[in-house]
């Protein structure tokens, strides 16, 4: 670090090399408490000052590489999948897996909506399996396990690479969430598609695992010793995708809602459904020009949001943000996705921060906006 960094500066950029350090690999009870801890913590880091933007630039660009901001539910929220009215089968074992993505994959399962796949590849003592994929033209969702025998223990499917064989073009798989089995490594991998882009209609997959010798990752030495490490070849599967992922459109709706926030207006300018994801636009000052500072203090008004779907059975789901990002005008906030089950009407709910001075409030004394999307 150079003389004129402050300690806080010094800290962020600590924080920032131990996401790049352990990007693609966090456990579902990780991911959890690390989603519970952000939201949190967001009350009182919005009021403190901004950092100098060299050290927020670093930070910004480690945590897109290791995958976009995650949301989840936090206390005050009713639970989003308490119901065990279905059966996953042979996947069941990624049902935990699905966090805050659950409604989405538990309505490609309901749907049928899921490529089973169960192709294998070994390499020395490690085997991977690919069981199954699901995708639409926004998303791909990807579950596999590795296995490795007796003499070693498995970190991480340390990598995971796609390639679209139709063209050559690599796709980014964002981010991995892990059952930490270190007999029978499985894990859920999104990976985020340009619809603009002809859908990867053929696959390959690259993967490659981490191990250690047995007892190593008990270690407290394990963490910082390169050395103890044991990396297999890579071992690629390719998939043919089935027509109905590429043969299902996006439906895109301008509901043109809006809300006043400070003063600015903040429009719900756009909204598109698939079958995998849910993407919310909004819009700061329409037809005005402002600054990122200004973005982000709106955005940061928000403390959370949701949607909540309602099927024509009557049955309600609570679709969860999933991840988030800033753009040039306003932001987006990425949703779970229920279109599969044909719902009647979507409210999307937004719970705003209290202009209160002192502790933050617990989420079920916020105000809330909700806004009928269909």
């Amino acid at each position: 670090m150079g003389m004129n960094t402050s300690p806080e500066e010094q800290a962020m950029l600590a924080d920032a090399a131990q996401l790049r350090r352990e990007r693609m690999q966090i456990g579902a009870s990780e991911a959890s408490e690390a989603i519970r801890r952000g939201f949190a913590s967001r009350s009182a880091s919005r009021k403190r000052r901004f950092l100098p933007y060299a050290v927020a630039a670093v930070a910004l660009a480690v945590l897109l590489g290791a995958g976009w901001w995650q949301g989840g539910p936090i206390g005050g929220l009713p639970a989003l999948h308490t119901a065990k009215d279905l059966d996953w089968g042979v996947l069941a074992k990624y049902e935990p897996l699905s966090g805050v993505d659950h409604a989405t994959l538990e309505s490609a399962v309901r749907n049928d909506y899921i490529q089973l796949v169960n192709k294998s590849v070994s390499s020395g003592p490690y085997r991977i399996t690919l069981d199954a994929v699901t995708a639409d033209e926004n998303k791909m969702l990807l579950l596999y396990t590795a296995t490795a025998e007796s003499g070693h223990e498995i970190k991480a499917v340390n990598s995971v690479k796609l390639t679209d064989l139709n063209s050559g073009r690599p796709l980014n798989a964002e981010l991995q969430i892990s059952n930490g089995d270190v007999h029978s490594f499985s894990a859920l991998s999104t990976v985020m598609l340009d619809r603009s882009q002809p859908f990867p209609s053929r696959i390959e997959v690259d993967f490659q695992v981490t191990s250690v010798n047995p007892g190593k990752l008990g270690d407290p030495k394990t963490g910082a010793a390169a050395a103890d490490f044991l990396y297999s070849d890579r071992m690629k599967i390719n998939v043919d995708l089935e027509p109905k992922f590429e043969q299902t459109q996006t439906v895109v709706m301008q509901p043109d809602r809006s809300i006043s926030i400070d003063g600015r207006k903040v429009v719900l300018s756009k909204m598109e459904v698939s079958p995998l994801m849910t993407r919310a636009t909004f819009t700061v000052d329409p037809g005005s020009r402002t600054d990122l500072e200004t973005r982000r203090s709106i955005r940061d008004k928000f403390r959370y949001m949701n949607i909540v779907s309602t099927n024509w059975n009557g049955r309600v789901v609570q679709l969860s943000p999933v991840a988030g990002n800033g753009t040039d005008v306003g932001f987006q906030q990425i949703f779970s996705s229920s279109m599969l089950d044909k719902p009647r009407s979507l409210v999307l709910k937004m719970y705003l921060e209290s202009d209160d001075p002192g502790a933050p409030k617990p989420l079920e004394e916020l105000p809330v906006v909700e806004m009928k999307i269909r």
